[in-house]
């Protein structure tokens, strides 16, 4: 089934990011994430999408300490994942030790998106692919939280905010089906269908957060030795909104906490 996609989430462009110390970001989650201008309210469904059959896994109690902050707000909670070459979601909850934090909340559960129903939405202007198959919760939750760890990619160059979201696509053989025709392009074409609310980005002994998974990964390259001007998804992600990288990343309000 074709669906071109009507977005729920709010699509923000702001040029704003925080950077914390991680400490501070566990004393004082609610009045940083503040910081980034994302208000919470009350929601459905949040979902929320830690780096979990990846190469870069954040650390759990930052996951917790999301989830914590969020069911205040939510009815429903799930943690999502799909399934990649080398990793299920449901080894890597039991081996990262989702499965035993989530016993301590009422609304949260541990989810393998394989098992939900596959939308097939249409890209708008696609770069390379027309259609991508996307998790029947993601498209339709009320909130998506993005919970990368940074990280350096063979293929990307960089793996942070938006290369995170690489893996809501339900295909467990990504690299043969996407990273042939340009990864790149494809997580491009993704950002046309995928919108996501708010990202903390786990990096060394710091948070990156911001509304913008385009904003926390131009900073994230700091922290890996990168140049975002040399990224290619972050060149064709910032086209694709009519602007140009280079002004992003000179018009980028890092906020220091």
């Amino acid at each position: 089934m074709k669906i071109e996609i009507e977005s729920q989430h709010k699509s923000s462009y702001d040029h704003k990011v925080v950077i914390c110390d991680k400490k501070m970001v566990f004393k004082f989650f609610p009045e940083v994430i503040s910081k980034t201008g994302f208000e919470p309210k009350d929601y459905n469904l949040v979902m929320v999408k830690p780096n979990l059959c990846g190469l870069y896994h954040p650390q759990l109690r930052l996951i917790e300490l999301v989830l914590s902050f969020f069911e205040t707000y939510a009815q429903k909670i799930v943690i999502g994942e799909t399934d990649s070459m080398s990793h299920t979601p449901e080894v890597q909850f039991r081996t990262l030790g989702i499965l035993d934090m989530v016993k301590q909340f009422d609304k949260v559960k541990a989810i393998n998106l394989m098992e939900d129903k596959i939308l097939d939405l249409e890209v708008p202007s696609a770069h390379v692919i027309n259609n991508l198959p996307i998790p029947n919760l993601v498209h339709h939750c009320d909130l998506l939280v993005n919970i990368p760890k940074v990280g350096t990619h063979m293929r990307t160059m960089l793996t942070c905010a938006i290369k995170n979201l690489f893996g809501l696509l339900a295909e467990k053989h990504k690299y043969s089906a996407y990273h042939s025709i340009g990864v790149d392009q494809v997580l491009a074409d993704l950002m046309k269908i995928v919108r996501c609310d708010l990202n903390v980005a786990d990096v060394r002994n710091k948070v990156i957060l911001g509304v913008d998974p385009l904003t926390v990964d131009i900073l994230a390259c700091k922290f890996v030795g990168l140049d975002p001007l040399n990224v290619e998804y972050l060149r064709l992600v910032s086209a694709d909104r009519n602007l140009k990288l280079e002004k992003v990343v000179n018009q980028l309000q890092i906020i220091k906490m």
